[in-house]
């Protein structure tokens, strides 16, 4: 709270995360949601009921992601606005998100840490523009 305040040339902002840290900034948004134009989810999903709201939602995970509850996260899509885009990287995994090394019970990757960082943020960056 009041990083709005601090940088006040920004006119659209998005909140986001990876795993848990994304269904918290769900959460997080769903009592705040006048204040972002949009969430991003990287290998999460949102348990905050989303789906009424005018906000733009983005869900990337990896096709090799074996942390991610694939179940709930399919049942959880009804908090998504209608429209929210997904992105499924291929090849990428839950842990690659991030670097901290690999994640006990995640798939096995076929592309590399820094490959799918990159196809990540090129994918964030086309759905902030659009």
């Amino acid at each position: 709270e009041g990083i709005k305040e601090m940088y006040p040339e920004i006119e659209s902002w998005y909140i986001g995360g990876h795993s848990l840290g994304g269904s918290m900034a769900a959460t997080y948004l769903a009592d705040n949601v006048e204040d972002f134009d949009g969430l991003v989810l990287l290998g999460s999903y949102s348990t905050a009921d989303l789906s009424k709201e005018n906000i733009k939602v983005l869900s990337v995970f990896g096709s090799e992601d074996k942390v991610m509850n694939k179940e709930k996260y399919d049942e959880n899509k009804i908090n998504l606005p209608e429209d929210f885009t997904e992105e499924i990287i291929d090849g990428g995994c839950h842990a690659y998100f991030g670097m901290y090394g690999e994640q006990e019970g995640d798939g096995t990757p076929t592309i590399t840490n820094v490959e799918q960082i990159q196809k990540t943020a090129e994918i964030i960056n086309i759905f902030i523009k659009k």
